[in-house]
């Protein structure tokens, strides 16, 4: 559930195409994709990685879009990132339903609000959660250049947002949030109002895509929605994993930590938006391909 509205009012096919030109580039699968994402092909270019399809029509991009949020929700729910009504994803368009399942969410149950948190024509008539609108509202107005965030009460995430500490650079996974990683070290409770969302947004920071919630969980974003998702997994492990090194570590076991020069290179090559939309599409065939209705 969750409520992603522009910052101001536009139409549903001009914020579908309103991105950043990085942001458009991973969309469209830009020149730099291959690249990007570290596969290697043939001499004669011929063997092509994966890549986010171009479309000339924004209706055509628009129904891309929700396809791959509805499938997220289902991809969430095979994560156990689900908590009765909590948690919530949204796109700079369409919102899922509030009091739907994740595992039982379909296209035709996002739901489309504007600048307000008022249910508009054009997607499922249902309520959406006021809290995720305060949240992913004020984010999408602070920070043109994502398109979607992801927030859930995953157990390792609210676990390690205990602490108000950022994911050491301990090991390679924990270098896609590298200096990418901010903390809201604060909880003013349940969020009801904007003002704390905006709060929210503003420890997010302007070039940062995740964030922790101090005591309460964690939010990633990203410039597709398959590239939020993803950084949402990957946090939530290292969180564990970060939980882990912390138990054992002791005299004689004390960590040890990767180099600045080592650590920025490699967020830069596994942490970067291409390489995490990639990341994304094994879940997003395998919830497809066991249940095809998750697009209608």
């Amino acid at each position: 559930m969750s409520s992603s509205v522009p910052s101001s009012t536009i139409t549903e096919t001009e914020s579908t195409l309103r991105l950043r030109p990085d942001a458009e580039k991973v969309e469209k699968g830009g020149d730099n994709f291959f690249e990007d994402v570290h596969f290697l092909g043939d001499k004669d270019g011929k063997v092509k990685i994966r890549s986010p399809p171009q479309f000339d029509n924004p209706l055509d991009a628009r129904k891309y879009q929700m396809q791959h949020l509805a499938v997220a929700f289902r991809v969430f729910a095979k994560q156990g990132f689900d908590e009765g009504v909590a948690g919530h994803i949204s796109l700079r368009d369409p919102l899922n339903a509030g009091t739907k399942h994740f595992s039982q969410i379909r296209v035709s149950d996002l739901v489309l609000v504007n600048e307000h948190g008022e249910v508009q024509p054009g997607g499922a008539q249902y309520p959406i959660n006021g809290p995720a609108f305060a949240i992913h509202s004020e984010i999408h107005k602070a920070r043109p250049d994502l398109h979607a965030a992801c927030h859930a009460h995953s157990v390792y995430g609210k676990a390690f947002s205990c602490f108000g500490k950022v994911i050491e650079p301990l090991y390679q996974d924990a270098l896609r949030f590298y200096n990418d990683l901010s903390v809201y070290n604060a909880y003013g409770g349940t969020v009801v109002s904007v003002e704390e969302g905006a709060r929210i947004a503003k420890a997010l920071g302007p070039k940062n895509r995740s964030v922790i919630l101090r005591n309460h969980g964690i939010i990633t974003c990203g410039h597709t929605v398959d590239e939020a998702s993803f950084l949402f997994i990957a946090l939530d492990r290292c969180c564990h994993s970060q939980m882990m090194a912390n138990a054992a570590s002791g005299p004689g076991w004390e960590k040890i930590y990767i180099g600045k020069a080592e650590a920025e290179m490699t967020h830069k090559k596994s942490g970067n938006s291409s390489k995490m939309w990639l990341a994304f599409q094994p879940y997003y065939d395998q919830v497809v391909a066991e249940d095809p209705s998750v697009l209608e």
